[in-house]
This record gives structure tokens, C-alpha cells and sequence, in this order.
């Protein structure tokens, strides 16, 4: 059993949303609302999802930023690169005009924001965007907000920067993280050597990665398992009995409702 094989943090987890297999909004729930918003993690709480993935850079102004793209040109009425933006001007763009008229006026968040809302409510996977070896400070900002609102029992860290990972430990140790990748196996999780300066509790490969053999293997090294971005029932009802532990999905809500209906997976 899951609560058998983890540390005390998943107990914690198992035990503020009661049951074993989750099931995540990817950057809040992008089929329903802008990604990345308040409207988009409102609408996350209104589902009464497990929790949500969001993710987090630092502007020019080194505000704690929620923004996926290094280029705000996709999302919003503005261009430039979000590290060469100050959260002024960034706040003055419209981050919701381009998924409807009914989401204009709707804002970037900063973390601060977002967990004020989320917090204690669901379960918090804040992706850390950073490609940097160097510390530039990311890691540190979003540790210490963490602390000061006693959320570390919430919060999932996740990067495909492995060192991004090691400086979270160095400033928490506490902290549960997960080490993201979308093609093959990273050699912090292929080699011994390398495995040993890599302190994980979990693994998010993406979703055509998963097999029985990755979690076997993860249950080995006493990781949760965590998967994106999974839109499909019978997908996700395969990686659920493959004996994945949290789903992300741009659909959760249609997800869940399928999945619902399928005896096979007990959860829903």
C-alpha cells in the first residue's frame, strides 16, 4: 500500500485529500479558463480537484511570476520575454482577451497571489522555470514564501533542472520534490553516481513514458509517480492501473466524470 511506502509528507497528503489516486488541473484548467490565472485556479476549486499544477519564474522586477512561456506573445495582448519585463508591465497585460472576451481584464499572478487562494485548499505542483545551473536566487524566494505561509505539507516542487532541485533541498530539506522529463530517463535516474547527489521523493515523466517496469522501479526507491498531460480516459485508466499516483490533465473535469463510470478504477 501507497501509505506504507512513503515518507511522512505523503501521509500528510493522503490524509488532506483522502484517497490514493489524484488527479490534477495542468496550469489550472486551460480547457475551461485561462492557464495560469486566478479565474483558471478558481475554477480548479470549484471542481474540487485534488490540486493543480502552476508554474513559476522570476520577471525582470524579480517578482515570483506565473507564466509558462518565456515569451508572453501566446498568452496575452503584449510581446517581449518575461525575464526582461518588470511586474509592472506586466501586470498591465491581458492574460485572459485571448482565450475569451469573457476573461478580459484577467491578469499574470504572482505566488504570493496564488497560494493565498489555493493554500490549505488543495495540493500545490509549482513547476520552477529556471534552465540556470548558476542560483539566481528562484529557488530561494519560493522556499522562504513557502515557509513563512506554512504551506510545505501542500507543495510538490517539480523541474527538468536537476540542479534547480539540489538548491531546493539546500534551502529545506523538508520540501517534497519531483523531477520532471519528457523523453528518456535523465541520468540522475539512470546512474548510481549521479542518483546519490539527487534527493527526490518522486519522478514526472511524461505520460507515453510511463510503464510497469518505471513503477516498479519507483516504488523501489520509495518515489511517488506523477504524469502529464493526460486528456484521455482510457490513458489515464491505464497509468492509474499501472499504478500511477497523481494524473495531470487539461480536462479534469471530463476526466474525472469518465473515469467515473469505469469500475476498474475504484477511486472515482
Amino acid at each position: 500500500m501507497l501509505i506504507l511506502s512513503f515518507g511522512w509528507w505523503y501521509l500528510k497528503l493522503l490524509d488532506r485529500v483522502g484517497h490514493e489516486r489524484l488527479l490534477f488541473g495542468h496550469r489550472g484548467v486551460p480547457r475551461e479558463a485561462p492557464e495560469n490565472t486566478i479565474a483558471g485556479f478558481r475554477r480548479a476549486l470549484e471542481l474540487g480537484l485534488d490540486g493543480v499544477e502552476l508554474d513559476v519564474c522570476s520577471c525582470n522586477s524579480a517578482e515570483l511570476v506565473i507564466f509558462h512561456d518565456e515569451d508572453v506573445s501566446r498568452l496575452t495582448d503584449g510581446t517581449g520575454r518575461v525575464q526582461e519585463l518588470t511586474f509592472t508591465e506586466l501586470r498591465r497585460l491581458d492574460a485572459g482577451i485571448k482565450f475569451g472576451r469573457q476573461f478580459q481584464g484577467e491578469r499574470i499572478p504572482i505566488l504570493d497571489e496564488v497560494l493565498e487562494l489555493l493554500g490549505g485548499k488543495m495540493l500545490v505542483n509549482i513547476e520552477l522555470k529556471t534552465k540556470s545551473i548558476r542560483d539566481d536566487g528562484l529557488e530561494g524566494k519560493v522556499v522562504a514564501l513557502i515557509q513563512k505561509m506554512k504551506l510545505q505539507s501542500s507543495i510538490i516542487l517539480s523541474s527538468f533542472n536537476p540542479t534547480s532541485l539540489r538548491r531546493v533541498k539546500r534551502h529545506d530539506p523538508s520540501l517534497v520534490t519531483a523531477l520532471l522529463f519528457s523523453d528518456d530517463q535523465p541520468i540522475h535516474l539512470r546512474q548510481a553516481w549521479a542518483a546519490r547527489i539527487l534527493t527526490l521523493e518522486g519522478i514526472h515523466p511524461r505520460f507515453p513514458l510511463v510503464t510497469r517496469k518505471m513503477v516498479q522501479k519507483a516504488r523501489s526507491k520509495k518515489w511517488f509517480l506523477g504524469t502529464w498531460t493526460v486528456d484521455s480516459a482510457a490513458e489515464a485508466a491505464r497509468l492509474y492501473d499501472a499504478g500511477i499516483d497523481i494524473i495531470i490533465s487539461n480536462r479534469p473535469a471530463q476526466l474525472r466524470e469518465k473515469l467515473s463510470r469505469n469500475r476498474e478504477v475504484q477511486r472515482f
